[in-house]
């Protein structure tokens, strides 16, 4: 059981190899994060809803986590997800960074 902070502004690069069963859970979160659901032909409800986008700052927080968590929970069962917190960027306050706190268990 390890503890990770996982900053989906930074995400690593892609390997068909990854060093370790870490590095595959992390490349598997940001996969399945950065994926759109409905965007992958024959699987549909893979990825995270759009849901969260064009609402008020703190609803749109709060959508967005809960995708986030849903997501991981559903296609990752390495991952628990501990925490989710949105990082802010005083040039564009209107963007959310989320980072998340997982546990991994491999």
């Amino acid at each position: 059981m390890q503890r990770k902070t996982v900053d989906l502004r930074t995400p690593p690069p892609l390997s068909f190899f990854p060093a370790d069963t870490e590095a595959e859970i992390i490349q598997s979160i940001y996969c399945i994060l950065f994926t759109q659901l409905g965007s992958v032909p024959c699987y549909r409800e893979f990825g995270i809803s759009p849901d969260w986008l064009h609402r008020p700052i703190n609803a749109a927080q709060s959508a967005y986590a809960v995708a986030l968590t849903q997501a991981l929970r559903a296609y990752e069962p390495r991952v628990r997800v501990d925490r989710v917190h949105f990082d802010a960027d005083p040039l564009h306050p209107d963007r959310l960074y989320p980072i998340l706190e997982v546990t991994i268990f491999e």
